[in-house]
């Protein structure tokens, strides 16, 4: 056989085989490596001797000389002192790294150095990049040492992150997604940041599958960078640059906007919790304070802190029990004691209700409750009832029927022990037993309202993770039971609550949708795009039917699309019919939430169609509410209103007259609740007065719908004294027509009978 063909230069004298016997096939390969190894080492060779070429020409300054326009990032001494005490030179980079690698090494905003300017191409073509200030410390913004106040540059340039498809979840995209994170955190630059995300979720969404009916947008929900930048976006809408940046003057606390940045289930509850009412500078100096303070827990217990901030942003007082008799005195109740009480208790695992687990919205109605922490610490010391059965608390409490009926203090100091041990009333047992549920990490409410006894109070638990009851304590006849909102506020009515247990708001996954649906909204307005948010609203209601928040908001989009067009235009006209047709029907077994479609029938619906039409959807809503709702007549006193005063803008000479045939049997048929004959009696009495005759006629009316439908004649106190007070306003009504002696006579007459229900009582 014959030699190889192509012998292989050895690098070192190799002797060949004996004879004319061939080398084996595996030393050629072996001699062809070596070749090919020879060959790469020289030609590294000559890349690093150009290299060092090159490093010279730039240190020396020669590039603007022989390359004229072009010059390097890293010529300023400032620049290369950076790249000394923080790493490698970050000039060049392949198209993979993207702008991760511009910011990888950017030094704290305290570090001494300053924000960079835009301007630096990266290899993918866009403007990011940054460097750093001269060696004055000024550069591009900011100023020397730690950055005093927010960034309002632009400083991201036409920076976008990845946010869609396998390029979103690579190494290098996840570092450049960090890397932009923190410098917005390190120079404040939260204006520029958002614009910076609006920007990405803009490029991201047309690479992405929007499909059809409920599911169209699922895949903004499943795409997790997309989400995160989403959710992000939404956050930094909620709060101002301002307040995110002077929390992160403490390192800690960048660790918790980072980590909050980077949860997704922890932004949805801040969108979830914070409101716009809330003080939002407080709440997140709060959010701050309590990640500090117990840093090691601070996850754990996040929406503990949340609860406490948006219920803590306005101060706070509890009773002061302060042993004298009169207990009206107060004290301030600082919200971070508070906030680490809760966490010691739980963490000794002597907590009712699980607190690390519920969400915020439940929370503020544990953290809330108006008392010193030395009364938490006795309803956890002695109470000892399960989470289910608390209501029981409520009867603990003696009634004492002579502070109902004398209104006795029997207190020296009001405190849990004194009432538990010497009795109350309705709103002292209601006290009891919603603040030891609170203080047991159970949220509670106290309801008030008015019964066909009178006034009253009972309480509302949350006994299980997902049940509200509202029966604690409760009595029939109940109109318009309302709470106090701890955290913005106003009032809750008895029916909001009872839609919190609807079976889509207790669906996790139906709420969170609805609620996505809206975020959305918010986005595509500011985007602009006015036919996307109409889209997105509706879907959203399609989801969530039981949402009022969905049915306001296409309440708004419909005054958008038809504030231009002739109200009295059929489409128009049945666009508005249908929403408040189809509200109705939604909310049928809860009427009062569906406040709403009174007001579209009002402004939108009845104004512009028959006379008929309207008189005919009055009577059958009052129907329905009677039927259904027979406890809540003060909605049959306002759908009453509503078309007395329609009646009114007709303008006709008949007007009042019509008025009074719509009231006077009104009276009769509806007035057998204390709360709805008290209300149609005011406005009855209010369209006459300004006419002496009809006004006499009304009072009249009322007088005798009461002594028909009102008057029990039972001797109990407490009818007899709220009947008490309807004769007082009657007889008001009386003089305000100029019957005095009906007046007096009336008085009278319930002095003595309350002076005997009195004796009874007692």
């Amino acid at each position: 056989m014959k030699p190889p063909n192509r012998p292989v230069p050895p690098r070192r004298p190799v002797t060949p085989p004996a004879g004319n016997v061939p080398a084996p096939r595996a030393i050629q390969a072996g001699y062809r490596k070596k070749e090919q190894m020879q060959q790469f080492r020289s030609v590294l060779m000559v890349i690093i001797a150009l290299g060092g070429l090159w490093l010279l020409v730039q240190k020396f300054g020669l590039v603007q000389k022989f390359v004229p326009g072009m010059a390097s990032a890293q010529s300023t001494p400032a620049k290369k002192k950076a790249q000394d005490s923080s790493g490698p030179d970050l000039g060049t980079h392949d198209s993979d790294v993207g702008y991760s690698d511009l910011f990888k090494n950017q030094p704290p905003a305290s570090s001494g150095t300053t924000g960079g300017s835009p301007g630096t191409m990266a290899a993918n073509g866009t403007s990011g990049g940054a460097t750093a200030g001269d060696a004055t410390g000024t550069g591009s913004q900011g100023t020397v040492g730690e950055v005093s106040g927010v960034s309002n540059d632009d400083i991201f340039g036409d920076t976008t992150l990845v946010l869609a498809g396998l390029d979103a979840t690579r190494e290098s995209f996840l570092k450049k997604d960090a890397d932009l994170l923190q410098r917005a955190i390190n120079e404040g630059a939260w204006t520029s940041y958002r614009k910076m995300l609006g920007r990405s979720l803009e490029a991201a969404i047309p690479t992405m599958h929007i499909g059809d009916g409920r599911g169209r947008y699922e895949e903004f929900w499943k795409t997790p960078m997309f989400y995160q930048a989403f959710l992000r976006w939404q956050v930094l809408g909620r709060f101002s640059p301002k307040s995110i940046h002077e929390v992160t003057h403490d390192e800690r606390a960048r660790a918790m906007i980072t980590w909050l940045f980077n949860t997704p289930e922890k932004m949805e509850q801040v969108l979830l919790t914070v409101k716009p009412e809330d003080d939002k500078d407080r709440v997140m100096v709060f959010l701050k304070d309590a990640w500090t303070a117990k840093e090691a827990v601070a996850k754990k217990y996040f929406n503990l802190a949340l609860a406490c901030a948006v219920v803590f942003d306005k101060p706070m007082t509890a009773k002061n029990p302060g042993g004298e008799k009169d207990y009206s005195s107060e004290l301030s109740i600082d919200p971070l004691v508070r906030y680490l009480w809760y966490i010691e208790k739980d963490e000794k695992g002597k907590m009712v209700g699980p607190i690390d687990r519920l969400p915020a919205r439940d929370l503020v109605y544990v953290v809330c409750a108006p008392v010193i922490q030395s009364e938490l610490e006795w309803a956890v010391d002695k109470m000892h009832l399960n989470r289910k059965n608390w209501g029981d608390a409520y009867g603990m409490v003696k009634y004492l029927m002579e502070r109902a009926v004398k209104g006795i203090n029997p207190y020296t100091e009001y405190t849990f022990a004194q009432i538990l041990k010497e009795g109350g009333i309705c709103g002292d047992q209601s006290y009891f037993c919603a603040n030891t549920a609170r203080a047991n990490g159970i949220p509670a409410m106290v309801f008030a309202g008015e019964t066909d006894l009178g006034g009253h109070a009972w309480v509302a638990l949350k006994v299980k993770d997902d049940e509200w009851t509202t029966g604690v304590g409760r009595i029939g006849g109940v109109s318009k039971g309302q709470t106090d909102n701890p955290q913005i506020g106003g009032a809750i009515t008895e029916q909001e609550v009872w839609q919190w247990n609807d079976r889509d708001h207790q669906s996790p996954v139906i709420s969170i949708s609805v609620y996505r649906h809206l975020w959305l909204c918010d986005y595509f307005s500011e985007q602009g795009k006015k036919d996307l948010v109409a889209e997105a609203v509706r879907l959203s209601n399609t989801i969530g039917r039981s949402f009022v928040e969905s049915w306001a908001r296409l309440y708004a989009v419909l005054e958008d699309e038809t504030g231009a067009k002739d109200p009295k235009d059929p489409e128009v006209y049945g666009e508005w019919k249908k929403f408040a047709g189809d509200m109705r029907r939604e909310f049928r077994e809860n009427p009062r939430m569906a406040a709403l479609a009174a007001k579209a029938e009002t402004e939108h619906v009845f104004p512009y169609g028959s006379e008929n039409d309207a008189k005919t959807a009055f009577l059958r809503e009052r129907r329905r509410d009677e039927r259904n709702q027979s406890e809540q007549k003060d909605l049959i006193a306002e759908s009453l209103k509503r078309e007395a005063e329609i009646i009114l803008k007709r303008n006709e000479p008949t007007a009042k007259k019509d008025i009074e045939h719509l009231y006077d049997p009104a009276l009769r048929e509806y007035g057998g609740s204390i709360t709805g004959f008290k209300m149609i009696s005011s406005d009855y009495f209010g369209y006459m007065k300004d006419d002496p005759e009809m006004a006499k006629k009304a009072v009249r009316d009322i007088e005798l719908a009461f002594n028909r439908v009102v008057k029990s004649n039972s001797g109990d106190w407490f009818r007899t004294k709220t009947e008490a007070g309807i004769v007082t306003t009657i007889a008001g009504y009386y003089r305000q027509v100029g019957d005095e002696p009906r007046a007096k006579m009336l008085e009278k007459r319930y002095e003595r009978e309350m002076a005997k229900a009195e004796r009874d009582a007692l």
